[in-house]
This record gives structure tokens, C-alpha cells and sequence, in this order.
């Protein structure tokens, strides 16, 4: 008599096959962590590391975990997937409870079959937020939890979580206000730069663009050999901001001094002067002012100095300790862009 065939569930299939797909895509960004039997409400943990200019990795404390959820073709098709904004997932309540009370975040990350994404959400940090402590009194065995489909489980989904976990670790080994420490992880490269310039014999400078003709300003933060050249300069960093003048440079790099070299007397005997001039003047908190000349009125052209300031100062003095114990790796003379417009602030 023959013996029945196993069978294998279409749901324990569908399960397998992203956890395989989860698999591949977080094993870049740390290791990964199980209960040997489920017991947590979790399905996996990542531990993530941090890539070494070497090209080898260290452990960070950035420890999460995550519950998956998988979405089938058949129930979502790409094109519903296209006009949705958010993704409604039905989770049990005590389980909300447990990942809400817990020290280490967990998140939540949904699969869809259909575009072949993952989505993720801070599900601890969603309970907190819509229902705080609440949800230990929320008389109910489900809830619906709502994750954007612009939430994409990607590499800045998970240098966001790496960067959240670096905050908590340097402000408690620093002992530091939570609101700079974040600012040396934004910025530890560029006040390294500026920090080192004496000793390195270099100065800095900024030039910027303060666009008429487009929503943005556009600035270059560069260094060169005191006494050096345009041709000299070595760009640290191209910054891109979304409605952003020159008037908000010092709220954006707070830990900097800008001096320009704008002499109203000097200019007010200048042989060339303009009763039409369309220049612009800027004065800084320091009292220095620089002068902005007029492009054809598609932007206005500024270029100044600036060096560290006395939170600079102090912030440096932290690289430095965050350098000296392992936490941090600079990159002497690499530069990088960056880009900052609402449709590019997301969170986990």
C-alpha cells in the first residue's frame, strides 16, 4: 500500500522563500542571531557591523531584531501596491506589548511578492507613538499597524538602525549631550578636517551658490595648503539643500565660524561702484560679513572662510576620543555629497 506523499503548505513555502530573500539581503550588513526555539515573537536577529577601510568589519552594538510578514501576489499586485501609500498589517496586540517593553529594537519587515520588496517599520517606536504606554491597557487580542511603502528595507534602512544605535553608544561613552553626539556622527570627517588644519598646515573655505532661479542652495566646503590656490583646493564635501540660503549656513553647521572679507569702507572708495549693484551682503553671528555677487540672476556667488568654533572645539576633542577607542575610522581628504530635500527624510 502506498505511503501519502508530504506535503508542503503553499503559506510554509511563500515563508521559506523570503526568509531565504531576508537572508541575502541583510547578510552584508552584520550577523545574524536566533532563538534555538521560538519563544521570542521574533523571527531573526541581525547584529551589524561596521565596514573597516581595510575592506574588514567590526562588531557594533547595534543589535535588533525583526518580525517578518509576507505578502502573497495573489492578495497584493504590484499595480494596488503602486497606488497605496501605507500597507495595513493585523498583529496581536500582546505581542505589541512585549516589543514595546523590550531594550532592543525590534522591526517590523513585510514582505510583497509582487514587487519583490521588503518594507520596514520601528514597531517599538510605532506603539510608543500611537499608543505609548497605553497598549499594556488596550482591551483587544488585535491591531492594525499601518507601514509606508516608501519604507523600503534597503542600505540606508540599515545605516538609519546602525546610526540610531551609534548615537546611544557614543553619547553614553562620551558622556555628552545627546544633540552634539549627533552631530559628530553627521559630521565626524568634516570637523576632523577642520580640527587638524594647524597641524596639517591647510585652511578652510566655503563657497557657495545661493540659487535665485532654483529651490536650493549648493555649497562646497574645501581645504587647501595656507596660502594655496583655487587650484589647490580639495573638496570635503558638496552639500545640497532643498529652499536653503545662505542665511541658514550657520543653523545647518553649528559647530563653525564663517569670515568673510566684505570692507564697507574699503568698497565704499572702490572705483568701479555700481548704484545698480545686485550683490547681496551676509553677516555672520561673529560680526564678519561677506559679499555675494550677483550671477545673471540665476544665483549669487559667495566664498568665505571658516574654521571650528567653541562647540567645534569641543566636538573635536570627541572625534578624537571616538577615533582613539575604536568607535569611529576617519578618511583623510575623502570627500562626499550630500543631498537634503523633504523626499529625502525617511525613518525606520
Amino acid at each position: 500500500m502506498a505511503g501519502k506523499v508530504l506535503e508542503v503548505g503553499n503559506t510554509d513555502a511563500f515563508e521559506r522563500r523570503y526568509m531565504g530573500e531576508f537572508r541575502s539581503l541583510a547578510a552584508k550588513y552584520g550577523e545574524f542571531v536566533t532563538y534555538e526555539r521560538d519563544r521570542g515573537a521574533r523571527d531573526i536577529g541581525l547584529h551589524l557591523t561596521a565596514t573597516r577601510s581595510s575592506g574588514g568589519e567590526r562588531m557594533t552594538a547595534a543589535l535588533c531584531w525583526f518580525q517578518m510578514k509576507g505578502i502573497m501576489a495573489s492578495t497584493l499586485s504590484a499595480k494596488d501596491f503602486e497606488a497605496a501609500e501605507e500597507i495595513p498589517i493585523s498583529l496581536e496586540v500582546h505581542h505589541l506589548r512585549f516589543w514595546f517593553l523590550q531594550p532592543m529594537p525590534t522591526y517590523l519587515s513585510i514582505y510583497v511578492e509582487s514587487v519583490d520588496k521588503f518594507l520596514v517599520l520601528d514597531i517599538q517606536a510605532y506603539v510608543a507613538e500611537t499608543w505609548g504606554a497605553g497598549i499594556m491597557a488596550l482591551d483587544q487580542k488585535t491591531a492594525t499597524v499601518t507601514v509606508s511603502t516608501g519604507s523600503l528595507l534597503d542600505g540606508q534602512a540599515f545605516n538609519l538602525i546602525l546610526t540610531k544605535s551609534d548615537v546611544k553608544e557614543w553619547t553614553k561613552a562620551l558622556e555628552k549631550d545627546e544633540a552634539n553626539v549627533n552631530l559628530c556622527r553627521r559630521d565626524y570627517d568634516l570637523i576632523w578636517h577642520f580640527g587638524t588644519a594647524d597641524e596639517r598646515g591647510v585652511e578652510h573655505g566655503v563657497y557657495m551658490m545661493d540659487w535665485i532661479s532654483k529651490m536650493r542652495g549648493q555649497l562646497y566646503l574645501y581645504e587647501k595648503p595656507i596660502g594655496g590656490g583655487e587650484d589647490d583646493h580639495v573638496i570635503l564635501r558638496e552639500h545640497w539643500e532643498y529652499m536653503m540660503n545662505v542665511n541658514g549656513l550657520e543653523d545647518a553647521y553649528p559647530y563653525l565660524q564663517f569670515h568673510g572679507d566684505y570692507d564697507e569702507d574699503e568698497d565704499s572708495w572702490g572705483e568701479d561702484e555700481d548704484d545698480n549693484d545686485d550683490s547681496i551682503l551676509v553677516t555672520f553671528k561673529n560680526g564678519s560679513v561677506a559679499k555675494g555677487e550677483n550671477a545673471a540672476n540665476e544665483y549669487y556667488s559667495l566664498e568665505f572662510g571658516a574654521n571650528l568654533n567653541d562647540l567645534g572645539t569641543e566636538l573635536f576633542e570627541s572625534v578624537k576620543t571616538l577615533e582613539e577607542i575604536g568607535l569611529l575610522e576617519i578618511s583623510p581628504g575623502k570627500g562626499e555629497f550630500v543631498s537634503i530635500a523633504p523626499w529625502h527624510s525617511r525613518s525606520v
